[in-house]
């Protein structure tokens, strides 16, 4: 999987692009919270018109929520804004959801639009 990051406007802006695994998933979060930007309670969106996580299992989605439980105090109460057109992207963030917000203080939501993800994220 590939990644780009950019701080812009208060905000994490971020591109998920290719094939998603728990590995992967990791080194993005960590590349993340290493920012010198990223402080815990910090924004993301997350646009993921372009992940591949269709392969993924119920397993490594437990496990990729296994690893933002890890990072539970770098993240802090961040708030993911998850941009995924997609129905079967959509449906599996929604089940990642579940498994992650019982173990960190952030919060993830996924939206069908990048507008709709935006207000969301500043609606605080």
């Amino acid at each position: 999987m590939e990644y780009t990051v950019t701080f812009i406007d208060g905000y994490f802006d971020v591109k998920l692009i290719g094939k998603s695994n728990v590995e992967e998933s990791a080194a993005y979060l960590d590349f993340l919270i290493a920012h010198k930007e990223w402080s815990p309670g910090s924004l993301v969106l997350s646009d993921e018109t372009e992940i591949e996580i269709g392969h993924l299992t119920v397993n490594d989605l437990k496990q990729i929520s296994i690893v933002c439980e890890e990072r539970r105090a770098a993240i802090g109460a961040a708030r993911f804004a998850a941009v995924v057109p997609k129905d079967l992207l959509f449906g599996m963030n929604r089940m990642f959801q579940v498994y992650v917000e019982p173990n960190w203080d952030a919060t993830i939501f996924a939206f069908r639009s990048r507008d709709e993800a935006l207000k969301w994220l500043f609606s605080v």
